[in-house]
């Protein structure tokens, strides 16, 4: 997609009228509301008709994304979805779970968001392949400084829910390392400016093209107007397949679930220190 460069006071006065940009194709199928389904009783299997979970899954085997919302909102295809015993691995030592034991914890799609991580753009197209045979679905605490991962497997062309991982992670990797910095970006507002490029690019829709874009740059004090609401204690993060080889390149992308917004962050490390280099919406 090639946008528009507009300069100056031009470009000041189209951030008013501009709308968002659609969000990714997991936003675009969460259309239907899910619906709570996460109570321990059986009975909550019952609430969808056979019909419905069979129209449901045959669909939902193509993307990821698209399964993972089944994976949420239907009861009779969440308890035929996961490997029991499913086997669990928590800080080192592995149990093997039944399915009696078993307890649904939402990854994110009680949420009005998820976000996820990539090293370089050309990354962010794994979602939309139709031949991954896993995936990982992280949840990281940075209070607690844990990451949950449940893993996802295709067998016999389904997605299945095979494993979960509970650990503490730290600082060895990239994203890692990445995480710490982000955890002080969101909670110092001093930081934070510290850590913005000035001027710092910023693309967001030409609301005169639904299919255009305009770019231009932003001060410190219009970053603090327009910058999005960020999440401060659990991140999500889905691996398509995505690497973090690349130390000093970081891409966040928040994406709203039911309303199709999204956020992207482009971060480069400079001299030793993360900056925020480009912000799209």
């Amino acid at each position: 997609m090639r946008g528009k460069i507009v300069g100056g006071v031009a470009f000041a006065l189209l951030l008013a009228a501009c709308g968002q940009k659609k969000g990714a194709s997991m936003s675009e199928r969460a259309e239907v509301p899910v619906v709570d389904t996460f109570m321990d009783s059986t009975d909550s299997l019952l609430i969808f008709s056979d019909a419905q979970e069979e129209g449901m899954s045959s669909r939902a085997d193509e993307l990821f994304d698209d399964f993972v919302f089944e994976f949420a909102r239907l009861g009779k295809l969440r308890a035929a979805r996961v490997k029991f015993p499913l086997l669990q691995v928590k800080a080192g030592d592995t149990t093997w779970i039944p399915k009696e034991r078993w307890k649904y914890e939402p990854l994110f799609t009680n949420q009005d968001y998820y976000t996820v991580f990539y090293n370089h753009e050309e990354q962010m197209e794994l979602e939309k392949r139709t031949d991954l045979s896993f995936v990982e679905v992280e949840q990281f605490d940075l209070q607690r400084r844990s990451v949950k991962a449940s893993r996802f497997e295709k067998l016999d062309g389904k997605w299945m829910l095979t494993q979960e991982r509970i650990n503490v992670f730290g600082q060895s990797g990239p994203l890692e390392q990445f995480l710490a910095f982000y955890q002080r970006f969101v909670a110092d507002s001093l930081f934070q400016v510290k850590s913005i490029s000035s001027p710092l690019r910023y693309v967001t829709t030409d609301p005169e093209d639904d299919f255009g874009t305009v770019e231009g740059t932003l001060d410190v004090a219009q970053w603090q107007a327009f910058k999005p609401q960020l999440p401060d204690s659990v991140l999500t993060n889905v691996r398509y397949g995505q690497t973090y080889d690349d130390p000093d390149d970081m891409i966040l992308v928040k994406a709203g679930i039911s309303n199709g917004l999204m956020d992207i962050l482009y971060f480069k490390k400079r001299r030793g220190a993360w900056k925020l280099v480009a912000y799209e919406n």
